[in-house]
């Protein structure tokens, strides 16, 4: 029975979830700040940001992002912030979330 309330609690209170991006962008000096921006104009601190500089010729960037605490809107209005930056190619999300106890 108690195991029953849990679960309908979780159940109405609003999903969150680690927001996960992977951005393939044009390599150069500005180009991890610009990656950024969106988070920082919103006020978020991603937890995890990984780049790294890819192709024959280095001329590509390679980001990936982990924002905590997000919520599908939010997922949704960075990523199409990150789609239309010049510089970047390619923008892939998902969603990492905690296990549920059994």
């Amino acid at each position: 029975m108690n195991s029953q309330a849990g679960r309908l609690t979780a159940v109405e209170n609003p999903k969150t979830f680690t927001a996960c991006f992977s951005v393939v962008a044009s390599s150069d000096a500005n180009t991890l700040s610009r990656i950024l921006e969106p988070f920082t104009k919103r006020g978020l601190t991603p937890s995890h940001v990984y780049a790294m500089r890819t192709g024959p010729e280095l001329d590509m960037m390679h980001v990936d992002l982990q924002l905590p605490d997000a919520d599908g809107e939010t997922l949704r209005r960075l990523a199409n912030d990150l789609r239309g930056l010049l510089l970047v190619q390619t923008v892939l999300t998902s969603e990492k979330a905690q296990a549920e106890n059994i």
